[in-house]
């Protein structure tokens, strides 16, 4: 039977079948990949308390199928420590990750990205307001474009052919870029925000601004199905994850 190793981690899993569970992980292999952990939901099995969203793990996959079976599953690191807001953010990466990537990709700078975004999540998340932490997802959502190759230019003028000017305001085009814009006109970003945002000079305009371009930017990848896990921030119920 083949059989391969890999280091990552639980994006989602959901029930399957009687007693099992379908799991999608992102891995440092192989990017995203799916498989069946049988008998995960007995009551006998200490695979389900491994199978935790966040949870940084080394497993065993075989089969020849896209859909694999789960074989050997071991814990990497302790479980991250999330609560609230960052526990949000974790989710809403998860979430953007398992829609946006094909199966069986590697993504190798993403994936160190998503280990960086998780440890500064995780720094912060008994005290930072969401408005601190969103450096950590727009950052994410920006190599997560450029690694999909769906990031603009944020120094570059698509129409005029030229660079970015501060005291000039843009839109967005998916597939084409930044143009030149009326500052009255919908959707319209300051380049002088768009030239803070590339140089990751994060005031409250900037975050603003980047917000809107990372939605823009996703919408081809994730469609128009809404976001489940934006729903958490609007109900904002106290939650901790330590598994």
């Amino acid at each position: 039977m083949n059989k391969e190793t890999y280091d990552g981690y639980v994006l989602h899993r959901r029930p399957y079948r009687e007693t099992s569970l379908l799991v999608d992980f992102f891995t440092e292999q192989n990017g995203r990949v799916s498989a069946v952990a049988k008998g995960a939901r007995g009551g006998k099995s200490d695979r389900k308390s491994l199978l935790q969203p966040m949870q940084n793990l080394n497993f065993e996959l075989s089969g020849r199928s896209a859909l694999r079976n789960l074989g050997r599953v071991e814990s990497n690191a302790r479980p991250k420590a999330l609560a609230q807001q960052a526990l949000f953010c974790a989710f809403y990466l998860n979430e953007v990750l398992n829609r946006a990537l094909p199966e069986a990709e590697p993504f190798k700078r993403l994936y160190a990205q998503y280990e960086l975004s998780l440890d500064n999540l995780q720094s912060q998340s008994t005290t930072a307001a969401l408005f601190q932490l969103e450096p950590i997802l727009r950052n994410f959502e920006f190599v997560l474009l450029e690694e999909l190759g769906y990031a603009p230019d944020f120094l570059y003028d698509t129409q005029n052919e030229s660079e970015i000017k501060p005291e000039k305001s843009y839109t967005l085009l998916n597939e084409i870029g930044f143009c030149e814009a009326s500052p009255q006109q919908a959707h319209a970003i300051r380049g002088k925000d768009i030239l803070n945002i590339h140089s990751q000079d994060w005031d409250s305009d900037a975050l603003k601004a980047a917000k809107k371009i990372s939605r823009i930017a996703l919408r081809p990848i994730l469609g128009e199905k809404p976001i489940k896990s934006r729903e958490l921030f609007m109900a904002k119920p106290t939650i901790q994850h330590q598994t």
